[in-house]
Formats: C-alpha cells, structure tokens, sequence
C-alpha cells in the first residue's frame, strides 16, 4: 500500500517538475520578448528625436524661405523702379 503511495507521489512530483520546467521556458521567453521591446522602444526614442530636429530644421527653412521670398520681391521691385527711371531718363533726353 505504501509503494502505490510513494508511485502516485513520484509521478506527482514528475510532473509538477515538467510543468516547472515549462515555466521556466515561458519565462526566459517572456524576458527575451521584455529585453526586444525594450530595445524597439530605445529606437524608436532615438528616432522620434532625430525626426524633431528635422522638423526643427525644416521650420529654421520655412522661415528662412519666407523672409528671403520677402526681401527678392522688394528687390525686384527696385530694379522695376531703376528701370523705369532709365527708361524715362533716355525719353527725357531723346526729347529735348
């Protein structure tokens, strides 16, 4: 009667250690899966920070292109003006 205990209690055992050990793969799986996302995460960071000094860059540009699309377009009125005033000065002395 014992031996049969001391079976049942053996194979008990076997069994609890295969599920120990199952669970001790899914855990080293589950740390594995933890240290991957953690270096996604890393990437990602550094990317998110790489993309806002390019949005920074590009708005420096924006302005930049604002203010000289501003200046050209005074300049190019300037050069309308000499112009205009040439072209009157030689009428003025074609004339007289």
């Amino acid at each position: 009667m014992s031996e049969q205990r001391f079976d049942r209690i053996e194979k008990t055992l076997d069994k609890l250690t295969v599920k120990i050990d199952t669970i001790s793969e899914v855990v080293i799986a589950l740390a594995r899966i933890e240290e991957k996302h953690v270096a996604v995460k890393q990437r990602l960071d550094n990317h998110d920070s790489r993309l806002n000094k390019h949005s920074e860059s590009i708005d420096e540009l924006t302005v930049h292109t604002a203010r000289m699309s501003k200046t050209s377009g005074m300049n190019e009125w300037f050069v309308r003006v000499v112009i205009a005033a040439m072209v009157g000065g030689v009428a003025y002395l074609l004339r007289t």
